[in-house]
């Protein structure tokens, strides 16, 4: 049972996936800038429009990334790069390596890149609309369309 299980995880350690999505540009925030004023680190905030819920993504970049970033606007629907592995703590992770033109080393242990998720279903009483409910756990159907959100 224990090979079995060493198995796995081994099979699962080398297993990386790259995906390509779309997503909208809607924040922009310098978060250190130089003597000049030119941004070291910038965070920029991601809205996963084909995906089903409310799926936000913040990733951080340094210097050059940040120049790269000035150059699109907010609003802007840009071309994402995603990938997808198996953390050594039992789990899938992901992280975002270009967005645009603009190329990233993804730090997954840096602090500032994280994924916001969310998917809501309306609650209803007696025929009437009363509230909702949301889950931040990512859902068959948020993971059909979006795989690489998928934790196990």
């Amino acid at each position: 049972m224990t090979l079995a299980l060493l198995g796995l995880v081994a099979c699962h350690s080398r297993h990386e996936t790259k995906y390509e999505s779309v997503c909208q540009l809607i924040r922009r925030d310098v978060v250190e800038a130089d003597n000049k004023g030119n941004a070291e680190l910038v965070d920029v905030e991601l809205e996963w429009d084909p995906c089903p819920g409310d799926q936000f993504q913040v990733v951080r970049g340094g210097k050059d990334f940040a120049a790269c970033m000035a150059r699109y606007n907010l609003g802007d629907m840009l071309p994402v790069r995603v990938t997808h592995w198996w953390d050594n703590r039992g789990y899938y992770r992901w992280d975002v390596y270009q967005i645009g033109d603009c190329k990233r080393k993804p730090e997954p242990e840096a602090e500032g890149s994280y994924e916001k998720s969310q998917e809501c279903i309306d609650v209803a009483n007696y025929g009437q609309k009363s509230g909702f409910d949301c889950s931040r756990r990512p859902f068959r159907k948020l993971v059909s369309v979006c795989p690489w959100m998928a934790r196990t």
